[in-house]
């Protein structure tokens, strides 16, 4: 008796994996070809190989003035993933190795706040922003979201599986709390935190809801906003939003490409604690 699949199933196992990458890839691969066309080429149609050209990069860079955006967006990432990494382990680290009264409730709360999407919340955020004189601002952007659930759900997995016997040896020597974390949870904790790091910096970079509502001038726009806001500039050459959107894209696959093996450990990581 042989376990080998049949030919006709091996054939839709291929069918099947050749649809979910055309899915997942051909949105991409198609705003690269559009972003290469020459001028006077419609979105529905493929100029030749040989006609393609980078001037739309260049045209989206200085007509759409997307410099100032960008630099933006950099703040506005850099402050928000370094935030939420940092006081997402700070807020685990009890959640996860101190015991005390409502520790798995407080837990459990902070988790029911998953299930609550950003926009219900958009309004009563908008209000505090309003009332704490940050409109308009970049502080604006990243501060309600400077820590998250899922970070403190993300980083207490990965602190449970920290050995206590090495917890308590920095105690035996005389740290406290605040030093174990630090010297002994952060270090083994790096896969995890490298992984939240990678998904602060995704959706930081690519937040267009939130800027949209909370920035007006022009010199304070993150690049997604400026994007969207430029796109009727862009109406009459339509390959230059093209272009822009696909210039904001390569720093994600820059990190994601530098990031890689920290990210898959650290998923890996965080399935098999549970």
């Amino acid at each position: 008796m042989t376990n080998e699949r049949p030919t006709w199933l091996k054939a839709a196992y291929y069918a099947l994996a050749t649809a979910l990458v055309v899915l997942a890839v051909g949105p991409a691969l198609w705003l690269l070809i559009v972003a290469i066309q020459p001028g006077g080429t419609g979105t529905s149609e493929v100029a030749p190989i040989s006609e393609w050209t980078g001037e739309n990069f260049v045209g989206a860079a200085e007509v759409g003035g997307l410099w100032r955006p960008l630099v933006n967006s950099v703040i506005v990432t850099a402050c928000q993933t370094i935030l939420n990494v940092g006081l997402a382990a700070l807020a685990a680290y009890p959640l996860a190795r101190m015991n005390f009264r409502g520790r798995n409730t407080l837990f459990l709360i902070v988790l029911a706040t998953l299930m609550v999407p950003e926009q219900v919340i958009v309004v009563p955020l908008f209000v505090t922003i309003s009332d704490l004189g940050l409109y308009d601002t970049l502080l604006a952007v990243f501060l309600p979201f400077s820590v998250t659930a899922f970070g403190i759900y993300l980083c207490r997995q990965a602190f449970l599986g920290v050995p206590a016997a090495l917890e308590e040896a920095a105690r035996i020597d005389g740290a406290d709390s605040l030093r174990v974390w630090w010297h002994v949870m952060l270090p083994l904790a790096r896969p995890t935190l490298a992984t939240l790091a990678v998904f602060s910096i995704i959706a930081a970079w690519s937040n267009l809801l939130w800027p949209l509502i909370v920035l007006q001038r022009e010199s304070n726009l993150t690049l997604p906003v400026a994007i969207n806001r430029l796109l009727s500039v862009f109406s009459t050459e339509i390959r230059y939003a093209y272009a822009a959107s696909l210039m904001a894209l390569v720093p994600m696959v820059i990190v994601y490409l530098l990031m890689q093996r920290w990210l898959t450990r650290g998923i890996l990581a965080g399935a098999v604690k549970g």
